[in-house]
């Protein structure tokens, strides 16, 4: 039995997906019992240290997939809590555990070029709270208490529900329908987008194998490119001349104020102003897995916007 907890996350039906092609029995656990094709659906409170074990019983490997509210005050209280009370119930259950984290721990020094032995050194607060709970696994697994990992993915992109990927949402369905991308202070550094299938594949991949515990892996994702280059190649396949509004640091602060999201972003500026690059030749050789390529990628998700608008 495969447990992803979390399933009403984005990348969750493609996970599914996978282990479906692999012939593994699904266990979904989301707060509200979300439906899911191909497996059995659970409503839990997986905060609740009894809920969540018993959603582990008789569990080979959990996805550790949940999004809390990209709130730093609500990370910081909730993320250490999750973390450890999922490695206990691991190790009362003998349960194998991956967990999916992004890449906000790593040092600045690393952004140009970021591995898997990059060092955990945050510069943001969202980025300290990912350096902990990242520490309370690999401490666990290090420890021999779990067998686990860490698959850390670069910023998503994919068709999903709207509010999930800002490259979806600002720049591939504005385009899609006509309307000019828009982009934060500029659009000439390149920056890595992890494609929400490989995604899903590539932690199928590391749940299945004998050869992925207790190490971090880079999730497979394709060459990152300029947001000049992506509005380019978008504008080139549908045949548009569609230019980008790009907000400079004045038009953000400003927006900050009326918009929520933008304002627990402030602190990532970092991400969007330099080159943004994740590496993950290690998960490629390893599993002999090539990335969908950033033009393949966007022509499947501006058909699926298209048929759905």
């Amino acid at each position: 039995m495969h447990v992803i907890l979390g399933a009403g996350g984005a990348i969750s039906q493609s996970l599914a997906d996978a282990l479906i092609e692999k012939n593994q029995a699904i266990r979904f656990v989301s707060r509200r019992g979300i439906s899911c094709p191909g497996g059995e659906s659970v409503a839990a409170d997986i905060m609740e240290p009894a809920a969540l074990r018993a959603t582990l019983k008789d569990a080979q490997t959990a996805y550790l997939l949940v999004g809390l509210p990209y709130k730093t005050s609500v990370w910081r209280m909730q993320w250490p809590v999750l973390m450890r009370e999922v490695v206990k119930a691991c190790a009362e259950t003998g349960c194998q555990l991956v967990f999916l984290d992004n890449i906000y721990m790593l040092s600045n020094h690393c952004i140009p070029r970021m591995t898997e032995s990059c060092s955990i050194q945050p510069s943001s607060q969202k980025g300290q709270v990912r350096a902990q709970v990242d520490h309370l696994l690999l401490e666990a697994a290090s420890s021999g208490k779990i067998q686990a990992c860490i698959a850390r993915s670069a910023d998503f992109y994919g068709y999903m529900q709207p509010y999930k990927s800002l490259l979806l949402d600002l720049v591939i369905r504005k385009m899609a329908t006509g309307k000019k991308p828009q982009w934060f202070y500029t659009v000439e550094k390149k920056h890595s987008f992890s494609y929400v299938p490989d995604i899903g594949r590539a932690l199928a991949m590391l749940g299945t194998s004998k050869e992925s515990w207790n190490q971090v892996w880079n999730v497979p994702t394709a060459p990152a490119m300029t947001l000049k280059e992506i509005i380019g190649m978008i504008n080139r396949i549908q045949g548009s001349a569609l230019r980008p509004m790009v907000t400079n640091e004045f038009m953000t602060s400003i927006l900050r104020l009326f918009i929520p999201a933008l304002a627990e972003m402030k602190e990532l500026k970092y991400q969007l102003v330099q080159d943004y690059v994740l590496h993950s030749a290690k998960f490629e050789q390893a599993f002999s897995f090539k990335p969908t390529s950033m033009e393949d990628g966007l022509r499947k998700i501006l058909l699926q916007v298209k048929s759905n608008t």
